[in-house]
């Protein structure tokens, strides 16, 4: 393979974008996620103290978007706490789903 070969792979893998701009929404993400996080526990927090319940679907919904990342970092990485934390997390979402059609359903 000469030099231009290896050159037009690389692009086609990175379809086009440059180190910096990867590495700039890997950030954007990873801070999307934790003030997601926050705004998640904020909701609860005050569901529970003004309305005296708490709505599953919130967590339901974080711990999808979050295992899902996790699990989609383990695919390209292949580190296997991804795996275990990511399994996890949906495995929670899962329950959380559950619980919010039970309460919904009452």
């Amino acid at each position: 393979m000469n030099r231009e070969e290896i050159l037009e792979k690389s692009r086609q893998e990175n379809k086009n974008q440059d180190e910096m701009e990867r590495d700039a929404l890997a950030k954007a993400g990873q801070r999307a996620c934790a003030v997601g996080g926050i705004v998640c526990a904020l909701i609860i927090i005050f569901e529970a103290l003004f309305v005296g319940q708490v709505n599953m679907s919130t967590w339901a919904v974080y711990l999808s978007m979050t295992g899902t990342m996790l699990l989609v970092k383990y695919t390209k990485l292949k580190k296997k706490h991804e795996l275990v934390f990511g399994l996890m997390q949906l495995a929670l979402a899962l329950a959380f789903l559950v619980m919010y059609v039970i309460q919904t359903v009452r």
